[in-house]
């Protein structure tokens, strides 16, 4: 894809919701940007795990979790302990920015994406260290990061990336189409219109990329699956919603394998790379070890892959890049090479 001239790229994250919320009388301003820009009809395509922290590191790598490291929310370290706060292993469109002359700046709800991609490489990094340490809610409230995203887009940065959160916690309180969840819509719509209305005196070199990370599912059975327990003895596991990172035992991927595929709740299993496998559970469901499972939305199983994915802006490539999408479901990985080629980095 040939890129006529070098522009501006801004990357929004709405964390955690599908394609099927842009409908004009819940999100009017996606809808309308839809139309003038382009969609992917059925979404775009996340990993699996179909989660926040690997999908934000393919997003801005460019590569699959193989190669970036990030296989999940959480992963094992060499000596198969949990590790909490896993970082991608190459360079993000970020850092890539920066070297390349093209100031740049990352912008989240969740601080935790801040860690994970590595962030601080940015030039503007919200929020950073010392306000992470003293804001006790593990989230910032998205009116909050919207404000400072504003007055990012009216700075000399060649490349934003934010991330809203408020919409994927409303989902997993109230169920994706719950009120809690559907008013999380309608804000959102909110921020997307004001984050487009700052943009207007730059639309002309602009690209807006409007992506989810994942969709959600609402949770139809709260029994978990409980893969730790069918698979004690013979791997490690790590639940995140409805998939599992796993890690067999030297020589047991066969055997763990079967019996995965045989404990009940199990949809499918298969390589992440050389020592760990993905296992993602039914439709509806999620894993677990203890009691049942509290939460009324789920993700990360091949049901939450499809995820927004929206261009928008007056940037020549734009019209391309919505014939692209709307032709077939565009991989997470795309992006961070067309924010490269669009930056000139």
């Amino acid at each position: 894809m040939s890129v006529p001239r070098r522009g501006r790229v801004v990357l929004l994250v709405l964390d955690g919701v599908g394609p099927e919320i842009v409908v004009p009388d819940i999100t009017p301003t996606l809808r309308r940007l839809a139309e003038t820009g382009g969609i992917a009809p059925v979404g775009g395509l996340a990993e699996l795990v179909a989660s926040t922290g690997p999908n934000h590191a393919t997003l801005l790598t460019g590569a699959p979790l193989a190669v970036h490291g990030v296989l999940a929310n959480r992963v094992f370290d060499e000596q198969g302990r949990t590790v909490n706060d896993p970082q991608v292993q190459v360079p993000t469109i970020l850092t890539r920015a920066r070297v390349g002359g093209r100031p740049c700046a990352l912008i989240a709800s969740d601080p935790d994406i801040i860690v994970t991609v590595r962030g601080e490489e940015a030039d503007l990094c919200w929020p950073d260290r010392a306000q992470r340490a003293a804001d006790s809610p593990k989230y910032v409230p998205d009116a909050r990061t919207v404000d400072r995203l504003v007055t990012a887009l009216d700075e000399e940065y060649g490349l934003v990336v934010a991330q809203l959160q408020e919409a994927d916690s409303a989902a997993h309180l109230d169920g994706i189409d719950g009120e809690l969840a559907v008013d999380a819509y309608r804000r959102l719509d909110r921020a997307v219109a004001h984050v487009v209305e700052a943009l207007r005196p730059a639309w002309e070199e602009t690209l807006l990329v409007i992506v989810s990370d994942h969709r959600s599912e609402n949770l139809v059975h709260d029994e978990p699956v409980r893969l730790a327990e069918a698979l004690a003895g013979w791997a490690n596991v790590i639940e995140d919603g409805s998939a599992a990172l796993v890690r067999p035992v030297p020589g047991a991927h066969q055997e763990v394998m079967w019996r995965a595929l045989a404990c009940e709740g199990v949809d499918g299993i298969g390589a992440l790379d050389h020592e760990h496998l993905v296992a993602w559970a039914q439709p509806g469901r999620a894993f677990g070890r203890e009691g049942p499972i509290r939460l009324r939305a789920v993700h990360g199983n091949v049901t939450t892959r499809p995820c927004l994915t929206l261009v928008a802006g007056g940037h020549p490539i734009v019209a391309s890049l919505a014939a692209l999408i709307r032709r077939s479901p565009p991989p997470l990985r795309l992006w961070a090479g067309v924010a490269g080629e669009v930056l000139g980095v």
